[in-house]
């Protein structure tokens, strides 16, 4: 993965959701170091976690041109490895000058972790990749979708060398941050927006993302041009709900499944193989159907089927979550943050 050169730190709304996962990648920037290595960065989809990261190896490559920073999807890793390990009898260097390259980095970013593949060899490596830049204090910034304990593919032994370092919660916008995103947002294109619709805008936008908020910037500025008229309450009130109205109506049972097959580190593959399969795959199907139902009012045959199984199958799984759900509160709250996600 590129270093994306747009993203920069004095472009980031710091609000008091995101302070100190601001504050903790600002300090890599200025001293090369953490308060905890690895740090990681835990957030749903839109709430900054990729802007920092980027934030983070742009002010180091201004400082020190020659720092050799790595920036990686955990997927992107994973896909090279097993493309190398494919290809070792033709050209058993591959594996070697790939392990050199990240074992040499100055700095390693790895984003989207709870994609990571359960694959021992590749998990292994990265591992190993840790406790080298670890030893000799190179600072190592990830960031996951999920809590590091929520991602059931990862090895027990990456896992404790992530546990072990600064773990930082990243969470939805408070009122206070939408309205100062929304400000600087708007700041950046030049465009003045009356406080009382800022004010409007933030407090509508409960629960949203900072993508959310981009784009609903977004459209307001493009809004204004065509029409030549400044924003008012009656174009951001149209705006939120085309917004939002666009948001929901793409949800899917394909994005349902990727969603919740994420979350619990199961892939889509194992979800829709006859059999029961293990108990992981079985709790992550029946949330998936349990949503289908309730998100999109699917039947209980077209769940079933889309999953090859019968429609009792469903309706059991349904009625199981929502037994489950009721009984059990970590459970409860784990549901409902999937289903926050499922909308990001």
């Amino acid at each position: 993965m590129e270093i994306a050169q747009q993203y920069r730190f004095d472009t980031f709304a710091a609000g008091e959701s995101s302070r100190l996962a601001f504050a903790a990648c600002n300090a890599v920037a200025e001293n090369g170091e953490s308060h905890g290595n690895p740090l990681v960065l835990i957030g749903g989809t839109g709430l900054g976690k990729t802007h920092l990261l980027h934030s983070t190896a742009n002010a180091l490559h201004s400082k020190k041109g020659d720092l050799k920073i790595i920036c990686a999807t955990a997927l992107e890793f994973y896909e090279e490895y097993a493309k190398n390990a494919q290809q070792i009898k033709e050209n058993p260097s591959l594996m070697e000058e790939m392990a050199t390259r990240f074992r040499n980095a100055d700095v390693l970013i790895i984003d989207d972790l709870q994609n990571i593949e359960r694959k021992f060899e590749s998990q292994h490596e990265l591992l190993q990749i840790f406790n080298i830049l670890l030893l000799a204090s190179k600072p190592i910034i990830v960031a996951s979708q999920v809590p590091i304990s929520s991602i059931e593919s990862l090895d027990e032994s990456l896992r404790s060398r992530l546990t072990g370092g600064l773990s930082i919660q990243i969470s939805a916008p408070t009122l206070a941050d939408r309205l100062a995103i929304l400000q600087k947002k708007f700041d950046m294109i030049g465009l003045k927006v009356s406080e009382g619709v800022l004010q409007f805008l933030a407090e509508k936008t409960g629960g949203s993302t900072v993508h959310d908020l981009e784009g609903i910037r977004n459209t307001i500025g493009f809004k204004v041009k065509q029409i030549n008229k400044n924003a008012d309450l009656e174009m951001a009130s149209e705006v939120l709900e085309e917004h939002f109205s666009n948001t929901h109506r793409s949800l899917s049972m394909e994005a349902i499944i990727k969603k919740v097959a994420v979350h619990y580190g199961i892939s889509l593959e194992v979800l829709k193989q006859k059999g029961r399969g293990s108990k992981e795959s079985v709790l992550t199907r029946q949330v998936a159907m349990y949503f289908m139902r309730s998100e999109l009012n699917k039947s209980y045959e077209h769940i079933g089927k889309y999953f090859n199984r019968d429609h009792s199958t469903a309706l059991y799984a349904c009625k199981l979550v929502e037994k489950k759900m009721k009984n059990e509160m970590p459970f409860n709250l784990e549901v409902k943050r999937i289903k926050k996600n499922l909308y990001e």
